[in-house]
């Protein structure tokens, strides 16, 4: 193989690509980047955990085709500190890498492309094509939600649920939940599947914000999102999602409209005394006569606070995790949003005051 490329150029696609590098693998190939170069001057760059795959490809100057795999780390430090925008690779017979830029020059030994596990091929059985910015949104809105946990393996991703032209991303770690509503160009055939909260995380990273589109292919087992010269694919999460629409309510005590930033600002001032453990003190919300008082004590001291608000009446005290309550509020859009209340150890709902295009949950904590 002997190939020249844009320095700019490879240091983008070998820091995207490197995110489905192992970092500690037994199989010492899976730390590696299997770079693939054909006549017709396109280079592909793959990676496979075994979980996930990339495969992004450039157009470069190829005198010589042929593939080879070299360790995504390394590889990735000599590309970032060449000192030229030209950086040509070539490989010999035994498989040593020379890699040379302006005065410099790199030999490192590559590993045997044959034993680099390829990428599992998604004959799609249902597709569907979704705004580059709609699902970068739907990812940073709802991944947040998702559980660390190992206990319940469906809920470290996030269902994508599709009905007609309505899409739909979930997260629930079973304290709060996400739940945000998109509408697509065209109507599809239902489809609903789980896909880790790691890999959406991923894609997130590399999509850029324009209108193009990412084309989302499944079967029962894996998913592919193709977009720009990229190709994700990635292992779905086995199971059954929770019955999340259980947990949605419609009848309350009463609901209020409340501006957004005062909330936010508010239960961040009452969270600057918890220096400990937020379990021993959760943010107070009470609320009555078109007021919310917000308070905190902990052994350090107390925060008390008060924004106005519009209710239809009835009266409410109830406590948050102030961390949970934060994430919650990063993600609304909107400068005033509708906050539903039924019970103080009823889950507390955030939804625009018009639309559905984000539902938000948050299990309270029990006040002593």
């Amino acid at each position: 193989m002997n190939i020249i490329c844009n320095k700019n150029i490879l240091n983008e696609v070998i820091a995207s690509v490197s995110k489905a590098v192992s970092s500690h693998s037994n199989f010492p190939v899976l730390e590696g980047i299997l770079i693939k170069a054909e006549l017709d001057g396109t280079v592909y760059f793959i990676s496979n955990d075994m979980e996930m795959g990339i495969e992004a490809k450039i157009e470069a100057r190829v005198i010589k085709p042929g593939q080879t795999v070299l360790n995504a780390k390394m590889l990735g430090s000599i590309i970032k500190n060449l000192p030229s925008d030209d950086v040509y690779i070539e490989t010999n017979e035994i498989n040593c890498c020379t890699i040379k830029s302006g005065n410099s020059k790199f030999e490192i030994m590559g590993m045997y492309p044959l034993d680099f596990p390829e990428l599992p091929s998604v004959n799609a059985e249902y597709m569907v094509k979704v705004n580059k910015k709609m699902i970068k949104e739907m990812i940073s809105k709802t991944i947040f939600c998702t559980s660390l946990s190992d206990n319940r393996p469906v809920l470290k991703g996030c269902l994508i649920e599709i009905d007609g032209n309505i899409i739909k991303m979930i997260a629930t770690d079973g304290f709060k939940m996400a739940v945000r509503t998109y509408h697509l160009d065209k109507e599809y055939e239902y489809k609903r599947f789980i896909v880790p909260a790691k890999t959406l995380s991923e894609i997130s990273k590399i999509l850029k914000e324009d209108d193009d589109f990412v084309e989302i292919s499944c079967t029962s087992k894996n998913a592919v999102f193709v977009f720009e010269n990229y190709k994700i694919v990635t292992r779905l999460i086995e199971g059954e999602y929770i019955k999340y629409e259980s947990a949605i309510y419609n009848d309350q005590i009463f609901e209020i409209e409340c501006p957004l930033y005062e909330l936010f600002d508010s239960v961040y001032r009452a969270s600057l005394i918890i220096n400990g453990n937020s379990n021993d003190a959760p943010v107070k919300l009470k609320i009555k006569e078109d007021n919310i008082n917000i308070s905190c004590e902990t052994i350090v001291g107390n925060v008390d606070d008060n924004i106005s608000v519009e209710t239809n009446g009835g009266e409410i005290e109830i406590g948050f995790f102030n961390e949970f309550i934060l994430d919650i509020l990063r993600a609304c859009d909107d400068e005033t949003v509708k906050i539903r209340f039924k019970t103080s150890v009823s889950p507390m709902i955030i939804t625009p005051v018009e639309g559905d295009k984000y539902l938000y949950l948050l299990l309270p904590r029990k006040l002593k």
